[in-house]
């Protein structure tokens, strides 16, 4: 039983979001095991029981950490998703890296998803798109518009930290998830993007994890790797520069830096 009190606004935009969901017999879910599609899975499982599908894509884009924590965060909200596996690297836009490579890599992977929805029977795809969203350079927000695809997060009003709250409240795991993001967004524009790069960029950031750092990204600038965390783990980098170092030369990068500045979201957008 949860004893958590919800506050008066923040318990209207949950009913408001049940309600939303409540409006169709079924739903697929895009379910990528993050902050807000494991929150939308949740509240679409208690709304909807059995008549729920999540749809999880895995390709190069997304770490296999992830991946492999999403099925098991699905298994004990109770659905079974269904996979689908997507070659990013047969899409030419995702490979040239243009400035809206989010539009096209978006439209490819949500329109897999709704072909396969629509093949199982349902006709209403979800995502966890919430109105924060709205604030950052978003292309891949306009490939969910021309597919139709709805989002009652974000109908329902609901703020990033609304649904960590909500995360919290449902004593989710992804409550204090940091955020994540396709290892594509490490790369600057007009940067050809190869699986040898993600692969780098995956492996640099596994390391980085093991360290315990909790928000990080590794910028891949050509042959130069410039770490991003929260400055509070400063000292955990420069402790393991040499084992870090190596680490990452072993990946092919000649150079790696510290952005003192620290983790922020959407540097590569600047």
């Amino acid at each position: 039983m949860n004893t958590t009190t919800l506050s008066p606004i923040l318990n209207a935009k949950l009913t408001a979001l049940k309600n939303n969901i409540r409006r169709f017999s079924a739903v697929a879910v895009a379910f990528s095991g993050g902050v807000d599609s494991t929150l939308l899975l949740k509240v679409c499982v208690e709304v909807l029981d059995d008549q729920v599908l999540p749809i999880t894509v895995n390709g190069a884009m997304l770490p296999q950490s992830e991946f492999a924590e999403a099925q098991a965060l699905a298994k004990d909200i109770g659905a079974t998703p269904l996979v689908l596996e997507a070659d990013v690297f047969s899409l030419d836009n995702f490979v040239k890296n243009p400035a809206d490579r989010c539009y096209h890599c978006k439209k490819f992977i949500f329109t897999h998803i709704k072909n396969a929805a629509l093949k199982n029977g349902y006709s209403v795809i979800l995502d966890g798109s919430n109105l924060d969203d709205m604030k950052d350079y978003r292309p891949g927000i306009k490939a969910l518009g021309e597919l139709g695809i709805y989002s009652p997060l974000k109908e329902s009003g609901l703020t990033k930290q609304d649904i960590r709250d909500l995360s919290a409240y449902y004593h989710l795991p992804t409550a204090t998830k940091p955020a994540m993001a396709c290892l594509a967004t490490r790369i600057p524009t007009h940067t050809i993007i190869t699986p040898e790069t993600l692969t780098a960029i995956e492996a640099g950031e596994d390391y980085l994890k093991s360290l315990g750092l909790n928000q990080y990204r590794l910028r891949l600038l050509g042959d130069t790797a410039k770490i991003e965390c929260d400055p509070k783990d400063f000292k955990t980098i420069i402790e393991n520069r040499l084992t870090l170092v190596e680490t990452l030369k072993n990946l092919g990068i000649k150079t790696i830096t510290l952005d003192l500045a620290g983790y922020n979201c959407g540097n590569m957008n600047v």
